[in-house]
């Protein structure tokens, strides 16, 4: 299942199972994949949720912890829902223009799992609903590729920010083009500049 998965993707599951143990867990679940998400801090998981001002501490504090004996050493098995969620996080739609999975596709596939415990934890905390959390993955992930593949200036980048409304558009238009997003994005930017550039001509 991991050898799609990006370095931060695999570390999180790593920051899982640590979080796992330190709670005396005999178990992984959603719960302890959300704590690996914020904890593995360089991922786009984490910048999000960062930006909502969810940290690892808050949500740390909201499990229980067991009284017996530390959790086994070696494998701890995933639950029925953590096992889920990497599931469905390499089927994330090709949208986001990825070929491996990263800690935004474990992410958004946590969200779309709305029963699960890591999902009704993040609800508890986060300041906005999971349809504006996914639609501010999406925008990031993409103003990301396009800083890195158009190699543009973070301050650029800003300049392009799109409200929910106006990203829905384009995931739409870009849906009906056959096209990731990114690349859709990035052909209209191209054209608008080359029509821009003929005009002054």
């Amino acid at each position: 299942m991991f050898e799609r998965f990006t370095d931060q993707a695999r570390r999180t599951v790593v920051l899982a199972s640590e979080a796992a143990r330190a709670h005396h867990h005999d178990y992984l679940g959603t719960e302890h994949i959300l704590l690996g998400l914020i904890r593995e801090r360089d991922g786009a998981a984490a910048r999000t949720l960062e930006s909502f001002d969810v940290s690892a501490t808050v949500i740390d504090s909201r499990l229980t912890t067991g009284h017996g004996e530390p959790a086994r050493s070696g494998h701890i098995p995933f639950t029925r829902h953590a096992k889920r969620i990497l599931e469905h996080s390499l089927r994330e739609p090709s949208l986001l223009g990825h070929e491996r999975i990263g800690t935004e596709q474990i992410l958004l596939a946590l969200i779309d799992d709305r029963e699960s415990t890591g999902a009704r934890l993040l609800g508890e905390v986060l300041p906005v609903d999971f349809d504006q959390l996914r639609q501010h993955i999406l925008r990031e992930v993409t103003e990301h590729r396009l800083t890195a593949e158009l190699r543009l200036e973070p301050t650029h980048v800003t300049n392009l920010r799109l409200t929910d409304t106006e990203h829905a558009l384009c995931v739409a238009a870009a849906a009906e083009a056959g096209q990731p997003l990114d690349a859709w994005i990035r052909d209209r930017i191209l054209d608008a500049a080359r029509a821009g550039g003929a005009g002054t001509e």
